[in-house]
């Protein structure tokens, strides 16, 4: 199959959203938060119902998967990470995530091109101000877009990632942007609550604000460079995302053996050539006077994910990035150096092993907004962002804008102590061998949902057929990340093995899956492999295939028909 993903056009995201919702879900998320609007906390002029969201990652890259983490609760959203270097330029080996305990990954910024991670984000903004008013989840205007991206001076100034930046600050005259203000106005007719003027005042200024990401080893003052160009020039409110690195080898190195992750691969080389937590002190007082003078926020996001060796080739790549639980006390522990260094004034936000154990205790030390990955990454998905949601909003919102280091330190033991972050006992499932066409292509024993719930992109959906329900997998959202494959009770790889809804008759022929692919512009005709046998099956004829084969295609088409999307769009 290929690893490249075909978007969603706006009007069958729309398509996809609304129909599944008639059902009581959206992406297959079936828990709805439902924000009290008049309940919100102030971040970079704007407002937000829930102080946390999803870190730029494999959960914000594509449209839908922001929409999936606003149905679930998430109010800020760390948009995945954009660079010079994009599309079929950038190599990303597969599978690339790893997430059975701790977090690993081997990539870096979104696998799109520019142009279509800006299209994405587009889409993205108008589907939740849409939906956030007509299924009654909150307040149109009270999430917020962070842009994010890297990882050098020439690289941002680049026309490519320019135009990115300006874009997201000035949409409205994008054809993208027009695109979905006329899709919207065109089904006035079918909404029950968004009014015309609801649509014709949604801004096109998306993002005031940007995550600035940096390549483990870049030099200080290419850093400095980077912000104060964010800052000066761009007149963006900016975090720079700084590295785990800046606690020391020793320190670091001693926090993961006591707990439990001694296993880890690493030496000093990274520590030497990344920034000094004494330079970085006194960086970070220039950059806040810098940004003050322009009446805007810089603050440190902590932090960046961890190299590690990839020893036993857990990924395919001779480096992987660290994150999730073992990733927490390192984060804790420059969060209540620097909280302490600057007298809880530098505004800090979280990415580091955050999830509904512990994402209200860092709520409570100040440090705001929280982003989350790792968590995601496991069996719930987006339903997870839902109790942590709850949890969230149930607090009193303080608005003093400064963090708690006493409570920090405190949290950080508890996080030392082991009871928190020790590594647990590995999660492990007995591979079985890719089979030929048996029935387990179109059937699991029993459809537990567990590889539709860990897919960011949302591209195993459950289906109901006329005998039960049936795992469909889209080739066109999938991207060989292999998160379903490290969680499948039965121990097979699902976006490999699962009968698979192709884009097209030339996608269909890359891969070596069994599935199906539209030959018309009806979706009545198809290209039917199983087996590497391929054949032709029209909607209502008699054929040969196996029952639940034509069960699958035969739902598809009368009842899913908003899954057909990529056949309307050239990869």
């Amino acid at each position: 199959m290929s690893d490249r993903m075909c978007p969603i056009p706006f009007s069958s995201l729309l398509d996809w959203i609304f129909t599944e919702y008639k059902n009581g879900s959206v992406f297959g998320c079936k828990k709805f938060f439902k924000a009290d609007s008049s309940k919100t906390l102030p971040i970079f002029g704007g407002r937000i119902e829930t102080p946390f969201g999803p870190a730029a990652g494999p959960h914000t890259q594509l449209a839908q998967n922001i929409v999936s983490a606003y149905v679930g609760g998430a109010r800020f959203f760390e948009l995945k990470t954009v660079q010079e270097l994009d599309g079929d330029d950038l190599h990303v080996s597969k599978p690339c995530i790893l997430a059975e305990d701790e977090g690993y990954n081997c990539e870096w910024s979104t696998e799109l091109t520019v142009k279509q991670a800006f299209e994405e984000y587009v889409k993205a903004w108008f589907a939740l101000k849409v939906i956030s008013k007509e299924f009654s989840l909150g307040g149109m205007n009270n999430f917020v877009f962070n842009m994010s991206v890297g990882y050098s001076l020439e690289g941002i100034k680049s026309k490519k990632v320019d135009g990115f930046i300006e874009g997201l600050k000035h949409a409205s005259g994008t054809d993208i942007f027009k695109e979905c203000k006329e899709e919207l106005l065109r089904r006035l007719p079918v909404f029950s609550f968004v009014t015309a003027d609801d649509i014709n005042s949604i801004s096109g200024n998306i993002c005031n604000n940007i995550t600035l990401s940096t390549m483990h080893g870049c030099p200080a003052d290419e850093i400095e460079k980077m912000v104060l160009y964010m800052i000066e020039e761009k007149k963006l409110n900016t975090y720079l995302k700084c590295n785990p690195t800046l606690l020391g080898y020793d320190k670091v190195r001693g926090i993961l053996n006591n707990l439990g992750y001694n296993y880890m691969v690493f030496d000093d080389s990274q520590f030497k050539s990344d920034l000094k937590f004494d330079e970085a002190v006194a960086m970070l007082k220039r950059l806040c006077e810098k940004a003050a003078k322009e009446e805007l926020v810089f603050g440190a996001k902590l932090t960046n994910t961890f190299p590690v060796k990839a020893t036993k080739w857990e990924l395919p790549d001779e480096m992987m990035y660290m994150s999730g639980r073992s990733l927490m006390p390192l984060t804790l522990g420059i969060a209540e150096k620097l909280s302490r260094a600057f007298n809880g004034k530098l505004p800090i936000s979280y990415s580091g092993g955050a999830d509904v154990l512990n994402i209200e205790s860092i709520f409570e030390t100040g440090i705001m907004p929280i982003t989350v990955c790792t968590d995601l990454l496991k069996p719930g998905g987006y339903h997870r962002l839902f109790t942590m949601a709850q949890r969230l909003s149930a607090h009193s919102y303080k608005t003093s804008g400064t963090t708690d280091s006493n409570a920090i330190k405190k949290l950080l033991a508890e996080t030392l102590d082991g009871s928190r972050c020790k590594k647990l006992a590995p999660f492990t499932i007995k591979r079985k061998p890719v089979k030929e066409y048996a029935e387990h292509l179109v059937t699991c024993r029993n459809v537990c949902g567990c590889c539709s719930t860990v897919c960011p992109n949302r591209a195993n959906v459950i289906i109901s057929v006329p005998d039960g329900q049936r795992m469909l997998h889209i080739d066109g959202l999938c991207n060989e990340c292999g998160n379903c494959a490290s969680f499948c009770l039965e121990g097979r790889s699902p976006y490999l093995e699962k009968f698979t809804l192709f884009t097209d008759h030339a996608a269909l022929e890359s891969s070596r899956n069994d599935g199906f692919a539209p030959l018309d512009e009806s979706c009545s005709k198809f290209t039917v492999r199983i087996n590497d046998n391929c054949s032709e099956y029209s909607i209502g004829q008699t054929s040969s295939l196996p029952a639940g084969v034509l069960n699958i295609i035969n739902t598809v088409k009368k009842n899913y028909s908003y899954l057909f999307y990529t056949s309307r769009e050239s990869r």
